[in-house]
């Protein structure tokens, strides 16, 4: 159980979204030229779009910036009111998969600036596995309770009815 606690996280772990300007779910204002993406671990091949209000592609360019860090730079700053979606694709450097992703802010003129935003990640503690250690011990801790009652019955039973 514990090999499996141990390497089950490792083995689902990708790279995902740690931060974002304008992150996700944010109301933002302001001239808003360029989206950083930050990421949990070393990504590589970025790529993506921005869709605006109106379900149109923004011409827009992703750099990556850093191991961790992509700018999407716009070709034209916001203008449009209303709710944005920035679709971030990437190469997890540590397993070579690709990973693709999306979040939603809203872009109001009338709005503070965006700052930069931590996304709190779920993907930290692997639930699935400590589940499944529970079901394989309480079905291990059953057998061996039922195994050790078999044995005293045939212990108990008469010696013409012992198999």
């Amino acid at each position: 159980m514990a090999v499996i606690l141990l390497f089950g996280s490792v083995a689902f772990a990708h790279s995902g979204l740690g931060a974002a300007s304008p992150g996700p779910g944010a109301v933002v204002g302001g001239k808003i030229t360029t989206i950083q993406l930050r990421y949990n671990s070393t990504v590589t091949d970025p790529a993506g779009s921005v869709i605006d209000p109106n379900g149109e592609t923004i011409g827009s360019t992703f750099t990556q910036d850093s191991n961790l860090r992509v700018i999407v730079s716009l070709d034209d700053p916001l203008s449009v009111p209303g709710q944005y979606a920035v679709r971030h694709i990437t190469t997890d450097v540590q397993d070579n998969d690709r990973i693709e992703a999306a979040y939603l802010f809203t872009y109001d003129p009338a709005a503070a600036p965006p700052q930069l935003e931590i996304i709190a990640g779920d993907d930290g503690f692997p639930w699935v596995w400590v589940i499944v250690g529970v079901g394989v011990t309480a079905i291990a801790v059953f057998a061996g309770r039922l195994a050790t009652s078999m044995q005293r019955a045939r212990g108990s039973a008469p010696a013409g009815l012992r198999v």
